[in-house]
């Protein structure tokens, strides 16, 4: 009996002095200790990507890690999606994201994740308003112009977008529902052509983010004499195209407020804030709450509107 507790206490001292020299556990670490992957569901050269790419070189300056935007478009942006939920919450793995993240709610019949409460929201770096543009052979000079035209031929005038479900798709939906109005739709595969085939006079109107903004409920500073939609009295037309920072669920709340107070910061920071409104981007920088707010808002919102218009994707 004496030889084993002297084994125990051996051990117990062992345990002891050998505790100190493990060192502290990763949550006493100061983050981040090693470069971030921001995962973006957008290709190359997109608006996403670019703003992702400004985001993610400013963290880098910020936090004094290399921070990897990753690109990985295709299938609506679930697979990109679905690599950050199912990631390790430690906040190496981030999403730059859009509206697409709560519009495919209503496009599929089933996703891989719950779009709500898989992620962490950090921040909305801010939404990418949309501006109504026409073919100069239209004769449209103003939206009253589109809406009397429509109404005298419904269903004749087309429009076109990035693709079914894109914000600019919806952002016309709702514009012809708000007008009484009745549009054809054409989608195409990215914004880029639908924008050329409207300049080269196939498609006759569009929404489209180049350059801002006149789907929102403000001015855009890069087109202060051209109104908004609810200035044209179309209330409750309202198209917010955001873009903002998530994370894995159960994303510690000191990493949270870390990456949530550097991306607040840098949204306000004069030259950052004139990069991103020279991308037709209105800076928001909000707080993670405040996130999470829109989020849900629009969950409540666009996947019901999309399931009206009896739109889906396979």
């Amino acid at each position: 009996m004496s030889m084993r507790r002297h084994a125990l206490a051996t051990l117990i001292g062992l345990g002891l002095l050998l505790g100190p020299l493990c060192g502290p556990s990763p949550a006493d670490e100061k983050y981040p200790t090693s470069p971030i992957k921001l995962v973006v569901p957008y290709p190359a050269g997109s608006s996403g990507d670019i703003i992702a790419r400004m985001v993610g070189q400013k963290l880098n300056d910020k936090l004094g890690q290399p921070v990897i935007v990753d690109n990985r478009p295709g299938g609506a942006g679930i697979a990109a999606e679905r690599s950050v939920a199912t990631a390790t919450p430690d906040g190496y793995t981030l999403l730059l994201t859009g509206l697409n993240h709560v519009t495919n709610v209503g496009l599929f019949s089933k996703l891989p994740f719950d779009t709500e409460h898989d992620f962490t929201p950090i921040s909305e770096v801010g939404p990418v308003d949309l501006v109504l543009v026409a073919n100069p052979a239209t004769g449209f000079k103003t939206a009253q112009d589109l809406i009397k035209a429509a109404k005298a031929k419904p269903g004749v005038i087309n429009f076109a977008s990035a693709g079914v479900g894109t914000g600019g798709h919806l952002a016309m939906e709702l514009f012809a529902r708000t007008a009484g109005i009745s549009l054809m739709h054409v989608p195409y595969r990215g914004a880029t052509p639908a924008l050329t085939d409207v300049v080269a006079g196939h498609v006759k109107v569009l929404f489209t983010g180049v350059p801002p903004p006149v789907g929102g409920a403000q001015r855009s500073p890069l087109l202060p004499d051209v109104p908004t939609a609810q200035e044209l009295g179309m209330k409750g037309f309202d198209v917010n195209v955001w873009f903002g920072v998530l994370g894995p669920k159960d994303l510690p709340k000191p990493i949270v407020d870390t990456l949530a107070k550097e991306l607040e910061d840098m949204v306000k920071d004069p030259s950052f804030r004139s990069q991103l409104i020279a991308q037709g981007v209105t800076p928001v920088g909000s707080t993670p709450e405040e996130f999470a707010k829109v989020i849900h808002g629009d969950l409540q919102r666009w996947p019901a509107f999309i399931h009206d218009l009896g739109l889906k994707i396979q």
